[in-house]
């Protein structure tokens, strides 16, 4: 209800991290749902057990909800890290600076408590133009800027390869002649091209690029859906205004075996200054 006390007013800024979802007892029971599905579903459960367990009245003071759910987080063992596969990619909800890249994996390293990931990319949402949209299109000058500091994550030896999501043969082979560091990797969604396109097959085995598929919407965390999932635990006020700024998922896959070991999000979300409570 609109006239509810809103739980945590005051707050403007929201990480949360799921841990391994894997471990979630209650998630292995949903089937078929698609991968925002999922995610708010962690969001919302995530949230919940962190307002459950706060005190109240200290949380109409907190600026920042910070959730890690360090019961489930998997750490490496002595030994075990050279077994798996770690697999990176994350979102940019918003356009972001390029800083973000850093933040976001910087997070997933220190929680995971590794120096390293195999495999970081790059999914950026579409423009809010509908005209451009329609078209395809891509600013590959913010793509660019952020590729930039991931490469430099790569000479720093915290990610060993880079891949990116959803550009044709035109601006893949775009990327690959500015780029200092390659991809190997390009994720198509295959809702939007039902058959891989034949010149991006070729250029792809021509420039020794992985062409994988992905079924992530091109906006994983609509704002809508953030703040319905707010909304459902908590009060309409304290989901004004929440606004997704990127979403980070992680995967780790034992090597000889093929068997998912891991997987899990790290959400970060922000309070439109704008728009303040009532």
């Amino acid at each position: 209800m609109a006239d509810e006390i809103p739980l945590f007013p005051k707050a403007t800024s929201m990480y949360i991290h799921t841990g391994n979802i894997i471990n979630w007892n209650r998630l292995k029971r949903k089937l078929n749902q698609t991968s925002t599905e999922e995610l708010c579903d962690c969001i919302g459960s995530s949230l919940n057990n962190y307002l459950s367990g706060a005190d109240k009245t200290e949380l109409q003071y907190v600026t920042q909800l910070y959730k890690i759910n360090t019961e489930n987080v998997d750490v490496f063992e002595d030994g075990e890290r050279e077994e798996v596969k770690i697999t990176v990619k994350i979102f940019v909800c918003t356009v972001q600076p390029t800083s973000v890249i850093n933040e976001a994996v910087e997070k997933v390293l220190s929680e995971l408590r590794t120096t390293y990931v195999e495999s970081l990319l790059l999914a950026v949402a579409p423009p809010n133009d509908e005209e451009e949209n329609e078209h395809n299109y891509v600013n590959m000058d913010i793509i660019k800027q952020y590729w930039e500091t991931m490469e430099h994550l790569v000479t720093q030896d915290k990610v060993l390869s880079l891949g990116i999501c959803d550009l044709n043969k035109e601006y893949l082979e775009e990327l690959y002649k500015w780029a200092k560091v390659k991809p190997c990797v390009n994720q198509v969604n295959l809702e939007s091209c039902c058959v891989m396109p034949k010149d991006l097959i070729e250029f792809a085995k021509a420039t020794d690029i992985q062409l994988l598929t992905h079924n992530d919407k091109p906006v994983v965390l609509p704002k809508e859906q953030l703040q319905e999932t707010i909304r459902s635990v908590s009060t309409e006020r304290d989901s004004e205004a929440w606004l997704p700024h990127w979403v980070l998922r992680y995967s780790g896959i034992l090597k000889c075996r093929g068997i998912i070991k891991m997987k899990g999000y790290i959400v970060h979300a922000e309070r439109d200054p704008k728009k303040k409570l009532m």
